[in-house]
């Protein structure tokens, strides 16, 4: 049944039972007189245009005279009489024949004397007034006194079970219908019932009422009553039980059964949260206040029973929900982006970046979210991207996201975000190791080293030559002769080379090449010194004030140059202070020329916002004091209780990858690599073996030879190749030749000459490993310049069959052929081609040999 339905039953049903009784009193006071015949003694009551007057007349009269006026002094018709024990006058309600229909007036009053009335006019009163209640008052000496006279008028049965009800004096007398009882059934059932010493209840002669009025014969005063009737088939509780209210407030609710006389009851309250007030406890009152939308329960119940507690009893309960309503009383506590946090510089504005969601206690609460960085926009829950960015200015970015709620609440949360590199620039700045050629010597002879600049690449770039018939690029880097070159001294061949990475071309750049007698030593470039106030080496702290680095090289012109610091100089000192500088590996490149030839070297600074409290480097060959057993300057740590020698007239130093050591992890190696922005070539195989990054400085020459000598921390494992690193390319095989790669085992934890024998190549389980290397030549990674130091990064791996289930490649040697890359320690594979082929020729000769033989 819906609401309305509901409310329409109920409606009816409150109407049925208030039209069952109809009740009409009045309450009159009257004054006891002495009979000293005083004469004309009167008190008066004006109520609905009729006026009572009471008259006492002579002095030992015994006769009281009561006149009814209305608006005019006819017509209106009185009863009177004696009775018993009271007298009973009306106007328009004809208890005793008469014919008038307009009821107005019950009087009784305490005399048992005659009354005459003349006046008055029935149709003076209004029919539609019900007069209740009256008061005589005023007289003289005397006593007051009330009497007080009531009708029951019920309405006919329509059914069984319809209770009615007469309470007098607080006892109830009731009939209870057996069918379509009359009004005659109905107070000829109930009349009988009523035995009350101070009212006196008789029946209309008709059978259209029971009359009551106080027995002032016997005992003096007014008396209670009420009158209602009820379907008792069909008791229920008629208030709704469905109710709301705001979290952390109190309730009050009115109960209403279809019987009016129903007294309410709690039955049941898990919660003890309620309690009930008020007449017949119809007013439920819920406790609140301590109650939070928040918790695990959101709604309360509450059992209430109602009954009519009289002798024909009925019960009916009913089950109320009290639920709470979530009110915006909770603060945000998280924010969430459901999206990519890396953007790909040049992304477009505008691009939609993730979705935002808040995390709150509240339930249908709004947001409002707001960027910090103007780069970021906001639409309605989605972030998107507002500039365009560009990896070569900021590689990451970040913004503080505030979320406001429905009630002004905010929480502020960081989310950093990765700007990704795209190939959206072209190589520059080509530069060429060596552009001086011998006269005659055979092809493939190596001209110089190539290498460039590209901001965004990730993989190695390639070179070409325009001119293809003198010269050639091999192993993607290195310019060569295509052939012997005969052209006379002096001459010079002038060639353009272009750099590619894979989606740009660079613009072709000019190099001349001169064709000369015997190789000419370029100046020396020996040895950087770096002092920063008292702190010495490569490390230097922004705030460390001014940074002086001398060098140590021959006699020339000198150049200092650097991207990173504005200064420059012409001496042999070069002078900066980096407080403005970022922070990373910092560059400075230092050029002497001597007449017609000249060596170029780039020293490697690593800056820091703060100089680390007690480090020192007494030697400043960047490794802490702590961190190595002496100051020797040809002997470099390179893990525990390993080390790096070379010859005892150079310095050796660690490369500016690693720190404290000449021993690199391959972390260490990407983590430079994100560091300093640049191109990503540290990938060669599925996991890089130990890896030695170090510079030997101080040749003699230019173009000179040196050697090293590594104590290895793992032991070289079978089918080992080693292999060699450069920023600027990437992996590759280190080239073999001239006896240069020696490795022995030994026994002493020593690799001097005194414990084993050296022998050519990479000897499985040796643990010593000797490598002859060039300046400027093919195994030299500062580029291949001649300029008397060598950098050099080196890898003992061993060969992997490419295909496999490894998910990384080979970005480096492009001679290494098309089978493997190189992995530490991997194990030998068998050749699965093989072994099909060998299959399929032993099936197809099967299959040959049973055709012939048929």
């Amino acid at each position: 049944m819906n609401t309305f339905n509901r409310f329409i039953v109920t409606t009816l049903l409150v109407l049925f039972a208030s039209q069952v009784f109809a009740t009409d009193t009045f309450i009159t006071t009257t004054n006891q007189h002495a009979q000293d015949g005083t004469l004309n003694t009167q008190a008066s009551l004006t109520h609905q245009s009729m006026t009572f007057t009471s008259i006492l007349i002579g002095a030992s009269g015994n006769s009281n005279t009561i006149t009814i006026l209305g608006n005019n002094s006819t017509g209106c018709s009185l009863s009177s009489g004696r009775f018993s024990s009271y007298l009973v006058a009306t106007c328009g309600i004809p208890i005793h024949g008469g014919t008038s229909t307009k009821q107005n007036l019950v009087d009784a009053v305490d005399s048992a004397i005659g009354f005459n009335a003349t006046g008055g006019s029935a149709t003076a009163l209004d029919s539609d007034v019900l007069l209740e209640k009256a008061n005589l008052i005023g007289g003289i000496t005397g006593l007051s006194e009330q009497a007080q006279s009531i009708y029951f008028t019920p309405t006919p049965a329509s059914k069984a079970g319809i209770v009615y009800k007469m309470t007098i004096n607080g006892i109830n007398y009731t009939h209870t219908s057996t069918g379509a009882d009359s009004i005659q059934t109905i107070i000829g059932v109930l009349q009988p019932k009523i035995n009350d010493s101070n009212v006196s209840c008789r029946n209309d002669p008709a059978g259209r009422y029971i009359l009551c009025a106080t027995n002032i014969y016997g005992t003096k005063g007014i008396f209670t009553y009420s009158s209602f009737a009820f379907d008792s088939t069909n008791f229920n509780i008629t208030s709704t039980n469905i109710l709301n209210t705001n979290e952390g407030t109190n309730l009050e609710h009115t109960l209403t059964a279809n019987n009016p006389a129903a007294t309410f009851s709690i039955t049941e309250d898990t919660s003890g949260l309620f309690s009930l007030r008020g007449t017949h406890n119809n007013i439920l009152t819920f406790n609140g206040t301590n109650t939070d939308y928040e918790s695990t329960t959101k709604s309360y119940t509450v059992k209430v029973k109602a009954t009519t507690g009289d002798g024909d009893d009925k019960n009916t309960t009913q089950t109320i929900t009290v639920t709470l309503v979530d009110l915006n009383d909770e603060l945000p506590t998280a924010i969430t982006l459901t999206g990519n946090r890396t953007i790909a510089e040049n992304t477009r504005t505008g691009t939609e970046l993730g979705t935002l969601s808040t995390t709150d206690a509240d339930t249908n609460d709004t947001f409002v979210y707001t960027s910090s960085n103007t780069k970021f926009t906001i639409d309605n829950d989605k972030l998107k991207l507002n500039a365009t960015l560009d990896y070569e200015n900021a590689t990451s970015l970040n913004t503080t996201i505030t979320v406001t709620d429905g009630s002004n609440h905010t929480l502020d949360k960081i989310f950093n975000f990765t700007v990704s590199d795209i190939d959206d620039t072209a190589p520059t700045n080509i530069l060429l190791s060596n552009v001086n050629l011998i006269k005659g010597q055979p092809a493939n002879t190596l001209v110089g080293t190539l290498s460039a600049s590209d901001v965004d690449t990730n993989t190695p770039l390639t070179f070409t030559v325009n001119d293809t018939t003198n010269f050639k690029i091999v192993n993607g880097n290195e310019l060569r002769t295509n052939k012997s070159i005969t052209t006379a001294l002096g001459n010079t061949i002038n060639i353009n080379i272009t750099a590619k990475d894979g989606t740009h071309d660079s613009i072709p750049q000019p190099f001349t090449i001169t064709i000369t007698a015997t190789y000419i030593a370029a100046p020396v470039i020996a040895q950087f010194s770096v002092t920063q106030g008292e702190n010495k080496g490569p490390l230097i702290s922004k705030d460390g004030g001014e940074v002086t680095v001398s060098a140590s090289a021959g006699t020339g012109t000198y150049t200092w140059s650097s991207a990173d610091f504005s200064n420059t100089s012409t001496s042999k000192t070069f002078v900066f202070n980096p407080q403005s500088a970022n922070i990373g590996t910092r560059t400075i490149t230092l050029k002497v020329t001597a007449g017609n030839f000249s060596s170029e070297r780039v020293l490697k600074l690593k800056l820091v916002d703060t100089y680390p409290n007690g480090r020192t480097d007494t030697n400043g060959n960047g490794i802490s004091d702590s961190k190595e057993s002496g100051n020797s300057d040809n002997e470099l740590p390179a893990g525990t209780n390993k080390k790096i020698t070379s010859p005892g007239s150079t310095r050796i130093l660690p490369g500016i990858m690693g720190e404290d050591s000449g021993q690199l992890t391959l972390d260490q190696l990407k983590q430079y690599r994100v560091a300093n922005h640049l191109s990503d070539y540290t990938k060669d195989t599925l996991a890089t073996g130990d890896i030695y990054d170090y510079i030997i400085e101080g040749l003699s020459a230019t173009g000179d030879s040196t050697q090293v000598i590594i104590q290895l921390a793992t032991p070289i494992p079978a089918n080992a190749v080693l292999r060699q690193y450069s920023l600027a390319t990437g992996w590759r095989n280190f080239v073999v030749g001239n006896n240069n790669i020696q490795s022995k085992a030994n026994t002493s934890n020593t690799c001097d000459n005194t414990d084993g024998t050296w022998q050519t190549g990479l000897i499985t389980g040796a643990t010593c490993l000797k490598l002859t290397l060039k300046d400027g030549g093919e195994n030299d990674a500062d580029g291949n310049q001649a300029n008397g130091a060598v950098e050099s990064t080196v890898s003992i791996a061993t060969p992997v069959v490419v295909g496999g289930n490894d998910d990384s490649n080979d970005n480096g040697d492009s001679s290494s052929g098309g089978g493997c890359v190189y992995n530490p320690n991997a194990l030998a594979r068998f050749d699965t081609v093989f072994i099909l082929l060998m299959t399929l020729s032993a099936y197809y000769l099967i299959r040959r040999r049973r055709r012939f033989s048929h």
